[in-house]
């Protein structure tokens, strides 16, 4: 079984899981995707950041506040260019889409402890932005996942056809249950996660779409996190960050730095 984060593009991560202990041993990707999914509705997803370096995408991240962007810890780098407002990576200069820099970010200070749990980075901005039809932040959800809510994950890359979408790609998927999640990742499983996709129509997020949001019920459920090597397999899910676990954290954090 591999489990491999969904990592930027080009990073060589992962991780082989052997069984339930937990032994460990490098695979490599390059590359990421949403899986069966179409593309969204332009700018129906307005808090859909995508992270550049070096004028390269390789994230994606969620504007939760004016001048802070959510991303997966993993993401990290010293310093971003953030795309806010956007739906066609390729147009020069889209209507209502800003392009700002960031350097400082904040992993959460238990990211990796216990190995893979606590996904999650805070990226302040290095001015905060007015509010538009096309950028606007989403609430962090207060309530955990209930298993069988669908929500909607949204991202840029490959798409099963191996073609790279320029175009903001949708999916919806279904939340499953806690035992389906820890019986799928035990020998990674931590309670900073939660699982969803798996159904028989293949519909999943893969590495690449790191950082990315699930969204249910309005809110901002999760993020793209880690998953098995291979995507959109039937009865197998993804992981996202919970972050109805970390809302004091993030509260905290925007508040004070």
């Amino acid at each position: 079984m591999m489990v491999t984060a969904r990592a930027p593009w080009g990073w060589l991560v992962g991780y082989l899981v052997f069984g339930v202990t937990g032994s460990l041993a490098s695979h490599s990707h390059s590359h990421g995707q949403i899986i069966n999914g179409e593309d969204c509705s332009p700018y129906s997803q307005p808090w859909q950041a995508a992270l550049f370096a070096d004028d390269e995408f390789f994230c994606s991240g969620v504007l939760v506040h004016p001048q802070w962007v959510l991303s997966a810890a993993h993401c990290i780098q010293s310093s971003y260019t953030i795309g806010l407002g956007l739906h066609n990576l390729e147009a020069e200069q889209e209507p209502g889409s800003r392009k700002l820099q960031a350097s400082l970010s904040i992993q959460h200070p238990d990211y990796n402890h216990p190995f893979l749990a606590n996904d999650l980075m805070l990226i302040k901005l290095n001015e905060s932005v007015v509010e538009s039809h096309t950028i606007r932040s989403i609430a962090v959800a207060t309530q955990c996942p209930i298993p069988g809510e669908s929500c909607l994950v949204s991202g840029w890359g490959l798409l099963r056809n191996g073609r790279l979408p320029s175009r903001l790609q949708c999916v919806n998927i279904s939340v499953v249950s806690e035992e389906q999640c820890k019986e799928v990742f035990s020998p990674v499983y931590h309670y900073s996660m939660f699982c969803a996709g798996g159904g028989p129509d293949g519909k999943d997020s893969c590495n690449g779409d790191s950082g990315g949001p699930i969204v249910c019920n309005q809110h901002l459920q999760g993020l793209v996190s880690l998953g098995l090597d291979k995507c959109g397999q039937p009865s197998v899910p993804s992981v996202y960050t919970n972050l109805c676990k970390f809302t004091n954290w993030i509260m905290k954090t925007i508040l004070t730095s």
